[in-house]
């Protein structure tokens, strides 16, 4: 689990821009298929990114206003993400859903 979160870690910041820093990372958790991201909007709301993949080219984003499995609040999601697109379309559901 933690080599898929350190390599999805690695896809987003690979276009050389410090995405981790924009979206003000405060941590992740590592999952079977995937990670969650835990950020800070531009507006100041905390949020979670869930990232999932199961062949690492494409890949399933939600954005979530906690991460309580009986009280999830999805805002937002973009699904079949390309690889060279995930830091972007990551950073439009930060910027689009309030």
């Amino acid at each position: 689990m933690e080599e898929l979160a350190e390599s999805i870690i690695a896809t987003i910041q690979a276009n050389e821009k410090d995405w981790l820093r924009a979206w003000d990372v405060q941590g992740y958790i590592p999952m079977d298929h995937g990670l969650l991201l835990y950020v800070t909007r531009k507006d100041g709301q905390k949020v979670v990114v869930s990232i999932q993949t199961k062949d690492h080219s494409v890949y399933q984003l939600e954005l979530l206003r906690n991460n309580d499995k009986f009280d999830r609040i999805v805002l937002g999601g973009t699904y079949d993400v390309k690889k060279d697109q995930l830091g972007e379309q990551i950073d439009q559901l930060l910027t689009v859903y309030h």
